[in-house]
């Protein structure tokens, strides 16, 4: 447990922008909703190039799926807003639920994974021919990414049920 958080999460549930969440009764449906549009988009999106990059689907050119990042990026940001509000609203369901800290975990993981690749070998996914094999670093980072990915999903789906085990 980190030092603080407690008092972080007690001090912040206490805050307008906490009552607020709490107090109108469709801010968490709402966000509920749309948290899982974002999802799917990320999932459906980002999922669909990793088992590619993994070998699948190798009729599917790599530079036909990339135009559609953009909406993969658009509902990770949509959960990044509707995860704040979340975590805004009720802050100790969070700070000592070990679900929160393994669904952050994947999610850093992810976000490290995607950094590397696009770094280290984004340049190349325009450039490789339809039907060449995956190279052994485009395989391992769509491997890495869906593992990932899932684990956030699986993580999440947990919160409420696995509770304050920290």
């Amino acid at each position: 447990m980190v030092p603080g958080l407690e008092q972080f999460a007690a001090w912040l549930h206490e805050t307008a922008p906490s009552q607020w969440v709490r107090a109108w009764p469709w801010t968490w449906a709402i966000c509920e909703a749309l948290h899982f549009l974002g999802l799917s988009l990320v999932i459906g999106i980002v999922g669909l190039l990793d088992l590619r990059l993994m070998g699948f689907l190798p009729r599917v050119p790599l530079a036909a799926l990339r135009p559609l990042l953009p909406w993969g990026i658009a509902g990770f940001v949509l959960n990044a807003v509707t995860g704040v509000v979340f975590f805004v609203g009720t802050p100790e369901q969070y700070v000592t639920n070990i679900a929160f800290a393994m669904k952050m975990l994947f999610l850093v993981l992810s976000g490290l994974n995607v950094l590397f690749f696009e770094t280290q070998h984004g340049h190349r996914v325009l450039t490789l021919a339809d039907d060449a094999p995956m190279p052994a670093a485009f395989r391992r980072a769509g491997a890495i990414s869906l593992v990932c990915w899932l684990m956030v999903l699986f993580w999440g789906r947990m919160l409420p049920y696995i509770g304050n085990a920290f």
